[in-house]
């Protein structure tokens, strides 16, 4: 595995742990580049995009909303993940 594979899976590791600890809360791209700017990880908007994505591809979140209104939550065990 490439080096920037494991920083993508160890990011997206650490942000559905994150979103974890908050389970119902809604999850925007705005809300994931702050989180990272306050905790040192990459603030790019299209990163956070992408890493919201990869975990709703994944089944990790829903997605909810039009393209530039879009937020995630976490999906739960009646959902079928938590």
């Amino acid at each position: 595995m490439s080096a920037s594979k494991t920083d993508r899976e160890a990011r997206l590791a650490q942000l559905l742990d994150t979103i974890r600890t908050h389970p119902r809360e809604r999850w925007t791209v705005g809300r994931v580049v702050e989180l990272r700017r306050l905790t040192g990880g990459p603030r790019q908007r299209n990163t956070a995009r992408f890493d919201m994505a990869e975990l709703h591809r994944r089944g990790h979140l829903n997605q909810h909303g039009p393209w530039n209104n879009r937020f995630y939550t976490l999906k739960t065990r009646r959902g079928g993940r938590s």
